[in-house]
C-alpha cells in the first residue's frame, strides 16, 4: 500500500507501544545521567564497596572446576537436568518433605526467577484455565508485565497492613484464584511473617480453594537457609497443590547466568506428571531448552556437601554487609523519612523509605541519587562508605519539602 506521495506503508507503523516497568524506566534514566557521583540505589545486584558485584569464593572454586572439564555443547531436555531439579528441590522444601510428597513434586530449570514465574503465570493460565492473581502491594513492579503477557489479570490487595487485614482482602478471592506471596524478605519492605502468619496464611488458602504461588527470589539472602523458605513448606504442608518460582541470581551472584526454577506440588501424583508435560510443552514453544553452565554450578554446590557448606558461609558474609548497610541508613537518616514501622526487623536487599513523591523526583533530579517511586532503596547497592553522603542529602531533601521557606539551608 503506497500513501499519497508514493512511498509504501510499512506494517510497523501500526507498532502498539507497551510501557515498560518502572525499574527499567528508571534504569534508563540512570544510564542517560552523566553526573560522576550519581547514584543508582534500585539495582538489586550487590556490589562490594568499590562498586563491582561480589562473586561469591564457593562459586568462583566451582566455576574453575567445572570449567577444567566442561565439554557439555549438546541442548538440555526442556526441564534441564534432573542433578538441578532434584537439588533445588531439596533446597527449596527440605529433604523430608521432597521426600514426603516425591510423586507429587515435580521441578523444572527455568531462565532466571523472571521465566519461572512467567511459566508460572503461563502454566497457571493456559494448562490450568486461570484468569485472576492477586498480589500484595507495595511489591516488585514486574509482576504486573508478567502477569499481562501470560494473560492474567492481577488484583492488588494491601501488602503493609497487618496479615489480618491481608486475609481480610483476600476472603474476596475466588475458588481457583491464585495469590502470590514472597518467600523470605519482602521486595520492597524487608520485612519477613513469622511462623504464625504463614499457617494462617495457608489455612486462608486451603479454605478458599486458592492457589499460591510464591516468588523464592533470594532464599538465604533474608534470614538464613532454612527460615527464608519456612513459608514455602508451611504451604506445602497445608495445601493440597502450590507453585514456587526460584531465582538463583542472587544467592549465587548469577546473575548474567540466568539460573532460575519452577516447582510445582500437586494434590495426586497423576497431576504431577500432567503438569510436567504441559510445563515442558510450554517450554519447547518458547525457548526450547535451558542454558546448562549456571545450572551446572548450582547442582555441583547443592550436591556436595563441603562445597554446600562453604557456600552457606558465603551467604553469612553477604548477610552481614547488607545488615550493616541497613543499620547504618536507618541510624542516619531522620525518623519522619522512614517507614512508621522501621523498628520492625527486617531482613534482605531492599528497605523501603518514607518519602514524598517530589522528594523522589527532586532526589533524582537535583541530586542524582535513583530510588523507585514507592520509596524502595537498595542496600545491595549502598556502598558503606557513601551512606553519610546520601542520608544527608536524604535528610536534607526531606526537611525542605517539609519547610519550603527554610531553602537556605540546603547548600551542595
Amino acid at each position: 500500500m503506497n500513501d499519497e506521495d508514493g512511498y509504501s506503508m510499512s506494517i510497523f507503523e501500526q507498532i502498539t507501544h507497551h510501557q515498560m516497568d518502572e525499574i527499567s524506566t528508571v534504569n534508563q534514566c540512570i544510564k542517560s545521567d552523566r553526573r560522576p557521583k550519581k547514584r543508582d540505589l534500585v539495582s538489586g545486584v550487590i556490589l562490594d564497596e568499590a562498586g563491582l558485584p561480589i562473586v561469591l569464593p564457593t562459586v568462583v572454586d566451582c566455576r574453575q572446576q567445572l570449567m577444567r572439564h566442561w565439554a557439555k555443547n549438546q541442548y538440555l531436555a526442556p526441564e534441564g537436568t534432573a542433578r538441578f531439579n532434584t537439588a533445588v528441590t531439596e533446597l527449596v522444601f527440605g529433604r523430608a518433605l521432597s521426600d514426603a510428597f516425591c510423586s507429587q513434586l515435580i521441578t523444572l530449570q527455568a531462565p532466571g526467577g523472571t521465566g519461572a514465574l512467567r511459566l508460572a503465570f503461563d502454566f497457571y493460565a493456559s494448562s490450568l484455565n486461570g484468569r485472576r492473581l492477586w498480589v500484595g502491594t507495595p511489591s516488585w513492579p514486574n509482576y504486573q508485565q508478567i502477569a499481562t503477557a501470560a494473560g492474567v489479570e492481577m488484583v492488588n490487595f494491601p501488602q503493609q497492613t497487618t496479615v489480618t487485614q491481608w486475609l481480610c482482602a483476600l476472603e474476596q478471592a475466588q475458588p481457583y484464584d491464585a495469590v502470590l506471596f514472597q518467600a523470605g524478605a519482602n521486595n520492597p519492605t524487608g520485612m519477613m511473617l513469622d511462623t504464625e502468619d504463614w499457617h494462617k496464611i495457608a489455612d486462608l488458602c486451603r479454605r478458599k480453594q486458592l492457589l499460591p504461588i510464591l516468588d523464592n527470589a533470594s532464599q538465604g539472602l533474608g534470614q538464613d537457609i532454612e527460615k527464608d523458605a519456612e513459608g514455602i513448606r508451611i504451604m506445602a504442608q497445608s495445601c493440597p497443590e502450590l507453585i514456587v518460582a526460584s531465582s538463583f541470581s542472587k544467592n549465587f551472584m548469577l546473575y548474567n547466568e540466568r539460573v532460575g526454577a519452577v516447582s510445582v506440588k500437586t494434590s495426586v501424583p497423576v497431576f504431577a506428571t500432567q503438569a510436567k508435560e504441559e510445563l515442558r510443552t510450554i517450554i519447547r514453544a518458547n525457548y526450547s531448552s535451558p542454558a546448562s553452565f549456571g545450572s551446572a554450578i548450582v547442582a555441583e554446590i547443592l550436591g556436595d556437601p563441603q562445597l554446600y557448606q562453604k557456600w552457606l558461609v558465603d551467604l553469612v558474609a553477604v548477610r552481614v554487609m547488607l545488615a550493616k548497610r541497613r543499620d547504618s541508613l536507618l541510624a542516619a537518616l531522620d525518623n519522619r523519612c522512614k517507614e512508621s514501622s522501621s523498628d520492625v526487623q527486617r531482613y534482605g536487599l531492599f528497605i523501603q523509605l518514607n518519602l514524598s513523591s517530589q522528594i523522589i523526583r527532586d532526589l533524582r533530579e537535583k541530586d542524582g541519587i535513583y530510588l523507585l517511586d514507592n520509596g524502595r532503596l537498595s542496600l545491595a547497592s549502598l556502598w558503606q562508605h557513601d551512606i553519610a553522603r546520601i542520608t544527608t542529602i536524604i535528610n536534607c531533601r526531606n526537611f525542605l519539602n517539609t519547610n519550603p521557606c527554610n531553602i537556605s539551608v540546603y547548600n551542595k
